[in-house]
């Protein structure tokens, strides 16, 4: 690659960068603006310092050096010089050796060619060599100013042969981490934006509510024993909505901050049955629901009692609100063991989830757009329910996956570390 390239080269990558930071103080608030000093890097062909960006602030030793020395950072005029001065002392022995048989002039005149022609020969060998990490050092100070794409000029060669392509390696596996890196941070502040928007949105429907009851209040329905009753419960009702989003929200955001957990032992049978018994209590439709249990194992946990039951309430609300009504619909709970694990199954047979939604049931506000409740009946609930249940798997270090076939069923399976 030639100088002129990888000088353009060094310029594009260094577009688009900040040329200022601001500064902050101990509480958090941006104080004033300070301008970057710009990037000295030595370019590794002429030696001399060139501002790329504003990624090395810091003065180095090489800035303030005087103009002739500094063509002498260059790793190439160095190799340069150290081969020659050992060609010239080698060339000078030689010639005290010879000084006898040989008239001086002429040794002294072979010499100064030998010498002359054994440092350009060494300079352009010295070039030729160093051309792959030159290719190295320009990519590297590129990726450095944030151009991840000028990855393509590290000489990779595999498998490695030298010190250069062990190099190059290490570099272009580096920016493979910076970029997944990159878009793991973009992804979750994508999230972030989304749940944020939800949220307010979720928060925002019921005060909206609550604003048009008062007014319908104020307008005279109070006046109205009845009107005012109906009024005054469905703001009852919005309100209710308001505080389990709100709780569910809080739930949700301490299971993320990974906050500790109550663990004690518990017995997964014990809590499956009182899911169960539960369940059936809140069914109005008499549908059938059971606990199957697979195994003849113990199916003792150590976990957080709570958050447990609130699994599997959630799993099994989920069955109720999208399983198939009576008299043909059923849920079942089925507890088994494989190895070092619990197996906790809940399947219904509703209508299934799209598999357009099956990579997304997990997210926060996510309903579906696929989905729908089998009993045709308005699905209430804030849409955060799968995302604390998967929320409270993780917190247990077990894991939460779904399987559903449109028309069939829905299976969602848990799996928990068991202990006993």
């Amino acid at each position: 690659m030639s100088e002129p390239k990888a000088t353009d080269a060094k310029e594009r990558a260094g577009t688009g960068s900040s040329n200022g930071s601001l500064s902050s103080t101990q509480d958090g608030h941006a104080s004033r603006y300070e301008p970057l000093s710009p990037l000295r890097a030595v370019s590794p062909r002429t030696g001399d310092l060139t501002p790329t960006g504003p990624i090395f602030a810091q003065t180095s030793a090489g800035t303030d050096a005087p103009s002739w020395l500094r063509p002498f950072f260059s790793l190439r005029i160095q190799l340069t010089t150290v081969y020659g001065l050992t060609l010239l002392l080698i060339i000078f022995i030689i010639c005290m050796l010879l000084s006898t048989h040989i008239q001086a002039v002429y040794i002294f005149l072979i010499a100064f060619i030998i010498t002359i022609a054994g440092i350009v020969a060494n300079f352009v060998f010295t070039t030729i060599l160093l051309r792959p990490l030159w290719r190295v050092t320009d990519a590297a100070q590129a990726i450095a100013i944030g151009d991840l794409q000028q990855r393509e000029r590290l000489p990779l060669r595999l498998p490695p042969q030298d010190e250069i392509d062990r190099l190059a390696g290490s570099l272009n596996e580096m920016v493979t981490r910076l970029e997944r890196a990159e878009e793991m941070q973009h992804a979750a502040e994508a999230r972030f934006r989304r749940f944020f928007s939800d949220a307010s949105h979720q928060l925002r429907t019921p005060l909206t509510s609550i604003r048009g009851f008062t007014e319908v209040l104020m307008r005279g329905a109070k006046d109205n024993p009845e009107v005012a009753q109906q009024v005054l419960q469905r703001m009852k009702n919005e309100s209710e909505r308001m505080t389990l989003l709100i709780n569910d929200l809080l739930t949700l955001a301490r299971l993320d901050e990974g906050q500790p957990l109550k663990a004690q032992y518990l017995d997964l049978v014990a809590l499956a049955s009182e899911g169960i018994e539960q369940t059936k209590r809140r069914l109005e439709d008499g549908r059938a629901i059971k606990l199957e249990k697979a195994t003849e194992q113990g199916l003792g946990l150590q976990a957080d009692k709570d958050r447990i039951k609130q699994l599997i309430f959630i799993l099994l609300d989920n069955a109720v609100k999208y399983g198939r009504p009576a008299p043909d619909g059923f849920i079942t709970l089925r507890l088994n063991r494989q190895g070092e694990d619990a197996i906790l199954s809940v399947i219904d047979n509703g209508e299934g989830i799209a598999e357009e939604d099956l990579a997304h049931i997990f997210e926060s506000f996510y309903r579906g757009q696929y989905r729908r409740s089998s009993s045709k009946i308005s699905v209430i609930g804030t849409g955060l329910g799968l995302s604390i249940a998967s929320a409270i798997v993780r917190a247990h270090d077990g894991s939460i996956t779904v399987q559903s076939e449109p028309g069939t069923g829905t299976e969602f399976i848990v799996r928990l570390p068991c202990v006993g």
